[in-house]
């Protein structure tokens, strides 16, 4: 491989959907699924049925108490949380309000869900959200830690491991034998659930061209949306047995983990830009075999002088030294480099490939830039596009599984409205393939904002005047489920355009914090359930205000559709600059 590589005519010389990428997009798509299972598993292993106090007794009630008596008689009045007793005179009077003392009255069998085999009900309730919340705990500490591994150690090894860890906890989870354990399970459940499905959203950006790269993001959007929808069937095959066979059966869906090590590839980008060339040749040779197509035809397209994503430059002259095959080299006099020799920016280079002299071809040296999170923070306009970005990261993750968690609290039959509140999810990918290449990923993301934000306002308005019966309770359903709609397209947009405006050895940490700030809005959207007891109108109003100023901020932010990725800080930023969006900040 002589000369610098696009990245991007490598995947087109190859055949943009060929047998090799085919394949490799199953393996990756497929593991979508039981992502989303885990996510959401707990609006049917933690569903919460009617309950009332169980039957007591004098004794358990009293005890050694002063008020009990031979003679005396009583009434016992079973509430939810408490029992009143009274005495069983003509002038019955209340004389004690105790709790449920002997235990709690389900109408279904006491390990049909979490809750109540682990009487997670009354004063004890908050428990079953908070272990969700825990979920997205780890996602945030997932997010923060296995992204940033996989832009230092590749993507392929960080996602083989994570998904294993995956199956591993979730099966484990099945046989938790206390709410302890089950809390803890479920907290490392989410830090491996998000850096397995992270470093899943960039392979699947990396192995298409910048032309079909939105199909990927669509394509994932599908295959999450069909694991949010067979978790209904899924629960209602299962809704006579014990939680711990639907939670054994979504674990048996990461199986298939045990042999991706033998198929799935590493980035042929990501080796590139950190100089394992002897390996991306390897992957592309094997992908010109399996597509019928000639490597060194495939590499003499793709050596181009004049790229706008120069992954990798090697010495012209085509010499590679025998010890050391992943390197890359690059002239000393910087007629061709990775980034700029700028000395003032040795600050973002965190990682250089050196060689020794023994090593090095004649007038050239080894840099490979890596980069890691607080390089955002050294840059204002790189920072600046990162504050907005995590504000709709944090909107999106709030108000989608709020509603995708609320689902079991609406009027009817819960599995029914899970499947009303997942099946909207299709359309949603729909529209976001026919707009995202056609307007761009910024109106798409506008566009799917305002809907979200007005129908959700306008289900609130609907639902407050209702109470949530009669016409208008229909009515407020039907705008829930739009709400739902647009702000599936958003979050699915924003998986695409987030990583695209990072350049390619920050592209996962820039997603992976992104998305670690998302578990804020994750961590809350389970409280709002609770919040709409106490006030009814305070989730939506929140959720629609919330949207509609993520679409004034992203009037600032540039369009990246049509444009190749950066690969270095100095791309990025001239980039920036040149392709802001409708508002400007300050320079």
């Amino acid at each position: 491989m002589d000369g610098p590589l696009d990245v991007d005519k490598i995947w087109i010389s190859l055949g943009t959907f060929g047998k090799y990428q085919r394949i490799q997009l199953t393996v990756i798509l497929i593991g979508i699924i039981p992502l989303a299972f885990h996510l959401l598993s707990t609006v049917f292993i933690a569903y919460r049925p009617p309950f009332y106090c169980n039957d007591t007794t004098v004794d358990m009630i009293f005890g050694d108490d002063t008020h009990m008596h031979d003679n005396a008689s009583y009434t016992f009045v079973y509430n939810k949380c408490s029992i009143d007793v009274y005495t069983d005179s003509a002038n019955s009077t209340l004389i004690k309000s105790t709790g449920c003392v002997s235990g709690y009255s389900y109408p279904v069998p006491k390990d049909r869900t979490l809750v109540t085999e682990w009487d997670l009900v009354c004063d004890r309730a908050e428990l079953s959200e908070f272990s969700q919340t825990l979920v997205i705990l780890g996602q945030a500490f997932g997010a923060a830690i296995f992204t940033s591994l996989a832009d230092r150690f590749g993507r392929r090894k960080v996602h083989i491991f994570g998904h294993i860890s995956l199956f591993s906890v979730s099966f484990a989870i099945a046989w938790a034998p206390n709410y302890t354990v089950f809390a803890v399970l479920r907290f490392f459940l989410g830090a491996v659930q998000q850096g397995s499905g992270l470093t899943m959203a960039i392979l699947s950006l990396e192995i298409l061209p910048l032309k079909a790269r939105y199909i990927g993001e669509c394509l994932g959007l599908v295959f999450w949306t069909t694991g949010v929808n067979l978790l209904s069937p899924l629960g209602y095959l299962f809704k006579n047995l014990s939680w711990r066979y639907l939670q054994m059966t979504l674990a048996l869906f990461s199986c298939y983990s045990l042999v991706e090590y033998w198929i799935m590839d590493e980035s042929v980008r990501w080796l590139l830009a950190n100089g394992k060339i002897k390996q991306a040749e390897r992957n592309i040779r094997k992908a010109a075999k399996m597509n019928g197509k000639d490597f060194d035809e495939v590499i003499k397209a793709a050596t181009i002088r004049d790229s706008k994503e120069m992954e990798v430059l090697v010495p012209v002259n085509n010499t590679l030294p025998s010890k050391k095959e992943d390197d890359i080299y690059t002239n000393q006099n910087g007629a061709e480099h990775i980034g700029t020799n700028d000395s003032s920016k040795e600050d973002d280079i965190t990682d250089d490939v050196e060689l020794n002299h023994r090593e090095k071809p004649t007038g050239v040296t080894a840099t490979v830039k890596r980069y890691n999170i607080t390089t955002i923070f050294r840059h204002k306009i790189i920072l600046f596009n990162s504050l907005i970005l995590w504000y709709m990261w944090l909107v999106n993750s709030l108000v989608y599984y709020a509603l995708s968690l609320t689902s079991s609290a609406l009027s009817g039959d819960r599995f029914v409205n899970y499947f009303l509140i997942a099946i909207v999810e299709y359309p949603a990918a729909l529209m976001e393939f026919l707009l995202i290449n056609r307007i761009g990923r910024r109106k798409t993301c506008i566009l799917f904002h305002v809907i979200a934000g007005i129908a959700l306002a306008v289900s609130t308005v609907c639902k407050s005047l209702s109470d949530g019966a009669g016409t208008l309770g229909a009515v407020s359903l039907v705008f829930n489920l739009v709400g739902k709609f647009g702000i599936t397209g958003s979050f699915s947009t924003i998986f695409l355009y987030t990583p695209e405006l990072y350049p390619t050895n920050l592209r996962n940490a820039g997603i992976g914090f992104s998305s670690c700030v998302a578990r804020a809005g994750g961590m809350l959207a389970p409280f709002a359930g609770p919040l709409m007891d106490y006030i009814t109108w305070g989730p939506g109003a929140i959720s629609a205000a919330m949207c509609l100023l993520a679409v004034y901020l992203l009037t600032f932010l540039p369009e990246t559709a049509g444009y190749e990725l950066p690969t270095t800080i100095e791309e990025l930023k001239t980039w920036y600059k040149e392709h802001a969006g409708d508002k400007k900040p300050n320079p």
